[in-house]
């Protein structure tokens, strides 16, 4: 098994796409997406499969009929700083015009292999990314997709996304009265240069209608947000007043291999238990959260010399494998000698890296070090886009950190979605790979 030595904080910094961002720093006067009927036909029962992956439902191999098209963008606030932990569903109709509500089939047909609604939730870069179909066109109405962002506290917005050079005599569309919002949400679709099917990319920035509060005056600290966690897997938490320093852990704050539970006098308990404090900040803390074998909703606390934070809560899941990702929502990936992969070719052996994946052989306690390679207990099963690849190997390299030996499938050039599963729990978004012979 090849094993690639990486510094933990610079691939963690650029794999997920959100250790170590500051918040954006222009700061100007945007147009703000205008709100817009939600529609009688957001799901009334969503579906299993939520992933940002519209064109296949679950494992299967027969993806939904249409023109494939890549939906991406960011979430702003007014002012264009990106929004971090906004959760962006969408929802549209298949290419015979039917939505996946239980009264949304037209003429009684749909198309069984489109998944029809999915979600995504933005990291420090505010960004978002789905693969879909260049929506279907339903009666009185032109091809559109709905779209629902909810910032952490609960702030919304429902809009709708339209297909430049098809807006017609569309009423919901004409009701925008200020023609700058109403061109906001008009974009056009493009052919992707070199996609051998004629594949679609749609950019589009959504701006919500408030402005993030700079950092308060605090006198204890307070969390503000965090992402759903997983058993031995790393969590940000962001806020203010967190930390007053900035580092990461150093080498002498690993004593016996056990990772540091305090840095600089900051502590993180999730689920009742000390977590690993890997990285510290006034607005961020990055931690290895702590072993559990159920399912739960965990109370999470932040002490600093300042005192303990109200008590918040987080989703925590037993399993719930992620992968890291660069840039643009591509998949964190290097090939066997280390070197960073812009893109692979067929039959390339590549190494991808994420969290979240389970228990492994021989076990490995969250809180300390990893000394050698541990397989993961459960399979891992991975999928570019449709096809099955070889896992040759699966498991821990390093501290929350799993690795995975796979070779590149057959298929033609172009960006492909990667997923994976193990122990019945599914990757809840996929990331793209980049195949060019």
């Amino acid at each position: 098994m090849k094993r690639i030595s990486i510094d933990r904080r610079g691939f963690l910094g650029a794999a997920s796409a959100a250790f170590f961002t500051e918040r954006g720093l222009f700061a100007q006067a945007l147009t703000q997406t205008p709100a817009q009927t939600e529609g009688p036909y957001y799901p009334d029962q969503l579906p299993l499969d939520r992933d940002n992956d519209l064109l296949v439902i679950n494992d299967a191999i027969t993806p939904g009929v249409g023109t494939v098209s890549w939906l991406s963008g960011r979430v702003l606030d007014r002012t264009g700083q990106p929004v971090r932990n906004a959760l962006v569903e969408i929802w549209q109709a298949d290419n015979l015009g039917s939505y996946i509500h239980s009264r949304g089939a037209l003429n009684g047909q749909r198309d069984g292999n489109f998944q029809g609604y999915g979600r995504f939730q933005t990291a420090s870069d505010g960004a978002y990314l789905f693969r879909t179909i260049k929506p279907g066109l339903y009666p009185g109405r032109v091809r559109h997709v709905h779209a629902k962002v909810t910032i952490p506290g609960g702030t919304s917005l429902t809009t709708q996304l339209y297909v430049q050079g098809e807006t017609g005599n569309d009423g919901v569309l004409n009701g925008i009265r200020d023609e700058a919002q109403r061109s906001s949400v008009i974009r056009p679709w493009s052919v992707i240069a070199g996609s051998p099917i004629g594949a679609l990319a749609v950019s589009w920035d959504i701006v919500m209608g408030y402005t993030a509060p700079e950092t308060p005056q605090v006198t204890r600290p307070t969390i503000v947000s965090m992402a759903t966690a997983a058993s031995g897997s790393w969590l940000e938490i962001h806020g203010h007043g967190l930390s007053s320093t900035t580092r990461t852990w150093r080498s002498n704050d690993i004593i016996n291999n056990r990772l540091p539970e305090s840095l600089d006098g900051v502590s993180v308990r999730i689920n009742n238990q000390p977590a690993s404090v890997y990285y510290v900040s006034p607005s961020q803390i990055n931690v290895l959260t702590p072993d559990t074998t159920v399912d739960t909703n965990a109370p999470v606390t932040v002490t600093t010399t300042q005192g303990t934070s109200e008590t918040s809560t987080v989703e925590f899941k037993r399993i719930q494998p992620s992968f890291f990702a660069f840039a643009d929502q591509n998949i964190a990936a290097v090939h066997s000698d280390g070197r960073v992969v812009a893109s692979a070719s067929p039959g390339q052996t590549i190494l991808l890296f994420g969290s979240g994946f389970g228990p492994t052989t021989p076990g490995v306690a969250a809180g300390q070090t990893v000394t050698e390679p541990a397989r993961t207990l459960n399979e891992v099963r991975i999928q570019i886009d449709t096809v099955a690849v070889p896992v040759a190997f699966a498991g821990l390299t390093g501290a929350g950190l799993y690795q995975f030996n796979v070779t590149v499938p057959e298929l033609p050039n172009g960006d492909y979605p990667v997923t994976a599963q193990v122990a019945g729990a599914r990757t809840v978004k996929f990331l793209k790979l980049r195949i060019q012979r």
